[in-house]
């Protein structure tokens, strides 16, 4: 999906295309230009620009007031300045002034898409998701305002108000029904409740409705040992007491019976491994390596289990565990947009701000 930020007026990108000293050259070019033609709002416009981009925001924000203050200033224009100002806010992270700066511009221009979408970034950064869920409604971007409304009933589950948080994910199923985020925080509850029954059920449904690509993302979140939306810790159970095993049972049965792609080959692999099936799990990883021999992952996982089944000295056996342990730390997830790895999944890019960018790395090249 493409990147949703707002566009900016006039290029911003100058520092990351042609580098600092280009950049600092541009400004003082346009500099000299502006004490000569003052009028020029576009110049004007385009040097704060430049000056947010070196990170200058209160020299960007000065030129954006020069121009909101100037008499006789078209209104467009002026809407224009103010958007821009509270870009620079927001960049230096002065959210309260941005939003004010973008409420003043829609009280002239309405409600354009490009300040919609400021804002509900804005509300995103302060974990106000029901206000940023509403503003990608007025937007008519069901994926954002799914993912939202998720991380909103995650953040209700958290508070003890399950009720209210199971309303706010059927709102946002409702909405996007192929939300990998929702049905994940959908699995994860039933998974964490023990409800294996409707788990089974739920699982189903949400291969049927995710897309292909992204359907690894719900077995690596229900493997995880966070939340769904960020870094807390789940507490670690005693492994002989784990429930978590008959949910991993019906989940390889779904993957088999649903139309596979190789990662999920992968995954049902991982799955029967942690049933203690390894016999089981090797074959999957055969089935993995007949369909993508570069599968690094996979062929990691046959040579350690191979390993197991030799008789090796101590001193060797430590030395290739070593190497094994090092390559599973390798991050397995890339954004396919601006190529930013990461070893744990994401829903938007933390680099270029892209939607469900997230790839597997099925070959270490990649």
């Amino acid at each position: 999906m493409s990147d949703n930020r707002a566009p900016s007026y006039s290029s911003e990108n100058s520092k990351g295309r042609t580098g600092l000293p280009d950049t600092r050259a541009a400004i003082d070019e346009l500099s000299k230009v502006v004490k000569d033609i003052p009028e020029a709002v576009e110049i004007y416009l385009a040097l704060g620009n430049l000056y947010r981009s070196q990170g200058e925001i209160e020299r960007a924000a000065q030129i954006r007031n020069s121009l909101i203050l100037r008499p006789g200033l078209a209104p467009e224009t002026k809407a224009r300045a103010l958007y821009e100002l509270g870009r620079d806010f927001s960049r230096g992270g002065f959210l309260d002034r941005a939003v004010n700066a973008f409420d003043k511009a829609r009280e002239i221009v309405g409600d354009s898409p490009e300040i919609l979408t400021e804002l509900a970034e804005i509300a995103a950064r302060s974990r106000e998701f029901e206000k940023a869920a509403s503003f990608y409604s007025d937007l008519a971007q069901p994926v954002q305002e799914a993912h939202y409304l998720a991380r909103q009933a995650e953040d209700e589950f958290n508070e003890g108000e399950d009720a209210k948080a199971h309303r706010t994910l059927g709102k946002a199923l409702k909405i996007s029904p192929n939300s990998a985020e929702a049905w994940l925080l959908v699995l994860t509850r039933l998974k964490k409740e023990g409800s294996l029954e409707e788990f089974t059920a739920r699982f189903k449904e949400a291969l049927a409705q995710v897309p292909i690509k992204l359907r690894f993302v719900l077995i690596e979140g229900l493997l995880a040992d966070s939340l769904v939306f960020g870094d807390t810790p789940i507490p670690k159970m005693d492994e002989s007491q784990d429930r978590s095993f008959p949910f991993y049972k019906v989940m390889v049965e779904e993957i088999e019976r649903s139309d596979s792609d190789v990662i999920m080959h992968y995954y049902g692999a991982r799955l029967l491994q942690l049933c203690g099936r390894e016999e089981e799990a090797g074959v999957w990883l055969e089935k993995t390596l007949m369909l993508n021999q570069n599968f690094w992952l996979a062929r990691l996982e046959l040579f350690r289990i191979a390993q197991t089944k030799q008789q090796l000295t101590p001193s060797f056996k430590n030395q290739l565990e070593f190497f094994v342990n090092i390559a599973r730390k390798v991050q397995r997830f890339t954004c396919s947009s601006c190529g930013i790895k990461r070893d744990r999944i994401f829903f938007i890019c933390p680099r270029c701000r892209s939607w469900h960018s997230i790839t597997f790395r099925k070959e270490l090249n990649q």
